[in-house]
């Protein structure tokens, strides 16, 4: 009897032991997962709390699970502070922002978000004025459950800042272009003007110069007394027939249509004259011999002579127009 008795207090001591170091490894395995896990959160909670961006956690009801240390170098508030606050819009979200924050809020807490980006103004502390930009993500645990939205928020007040300088530097160019093309308008309808009034003044001397000519062929074949009355004519025509043209308002206009044009072609050909650059004012402008002979009061040959007395002057050769060569000056 005693033998069988140690038998069986063997066969329990060796379950027990058997049992105990089961036991042992189960104890070990899970203080094992439960380091591991505590490692794990560690690791999170550093990421989360030396994170730039100042990071939230809501629970489905809206109220903050964690908010990020960070949030005191944007906000001037501290977590504690925050967590512990009627609400994000209450304690910073400018007024102006507030319904369009709590409407973006509320969709992304019930999942109806589509776009998951917001941008809004916050009052700091200090109470200035900055821009932020909040992503949201929801969070669902192993099994799938929703455990609310995962917020990170983003000051964006300098890149706001920056967008608007450059947006008000695309104003000013537009505006300068618009007002360069408008100075460039003025400027083709001045140049316009002055050629029309050249050309009609060319037309009507001109004709007066015909009109004395005529005259004169038919005074010689006319009785005294029409000779005497065609003479009269012939004088009054030509006291008054060639109307000069206005050399210093012509030469104004030229540098306001064509800025310095005058003053280069003086420095790179000191030899031209006055009459050189008239000559050079109406060929730059558009006009044709004839129409410069009759501002002149020349011929037309008489401009043709001037004008190949102009090129050897600038040094031009044959295979250059002398207008293309004054264009590009």
């Amino acid at each position: 009897m005693t033998g069988e008795k140690n038998q069986e207090q063997n066969k329990r001591t060796e379950e027990l032991e058997q049992e105990l170091s089961k036991l042992k490894l189960e104890l070990e395995n899970a203080r094992f997962q439960e380091e591991q896990e505590r490692e794990k959160r560690l690791f999170y909670q550093l990421i989360a709390e030396f994170a730039f961006a100042w990071e939230l956690w809501f629970d489905p009801n809206g109220s903050i699970k964690y908010c990020s240390p960070s949030c005191s170098d944007l906000t001037g508030y501290t977590a504690n502070q925050i967590i512990t606050s009627p609400g994000i819009a209450a304690l910073l979200v400018y007024d102006a922002d507030k319904e369009k924050y709590s409407n973006f809020l509320t969709g992304a807490l019930n999942q109806t978000m589509v776009n998951q980006t917001l941008e809004f103004r916050v009052l700091t502390r200090t109470k200035q004025l900055r821009w932020f930009m909040m992503n949201v993500r929801g969070v669902y645990d192993k099994n799938g459950k929703y455990l609310g939205i995962r917020a990170s928020v983003l000051d964006i007040t300098r890149v706001k800042q920056a967008m608007g300088h450059i947006s008000e530097m695309e104003r000013t160019k537009e505006f300068d272009s618009r007002n360069k093309q408008r100075l460039q308008t003025e400027l083709e309808m001045k140049d316009r003007e002055l050629v029309s009034f050249l050309l009609q003044l060319s037309q009507k001397n001109e004709l007066l110069n015909k009109a004395v000519h005529l005259l004169q062929s038919e005074g010689a074949t006319k009785p005294k007394a029409a000779v005497l009355m065609v003479q009269q004519l012939k004088e009054l025509l030509e006291a008054n027939a060639v109307q000069p043209v206005d050399w210093s308002m012509v030469e104004n206009q030229v540098d306001k249509i064509h800025p310095g044009f005058l003053e280069r072609l003086q420095k790179r050909h000191p030899v031209v004259s006055v009459n050189d650059k008239k000559l050079c004012s109406y060929i730059r402008l558009g006009l044709s011999s004839k129409e410069i002979a009759g501002l002149l009061n020349i011929t037309s040959k008489s401009v043709e002579i001037s004008r190949v007395r102009l090129r050897k002057k600038l040094g031009i050769n044959a295979k250059n127009r002398l207008a293309n060569y004054l264009e590009q000056l």
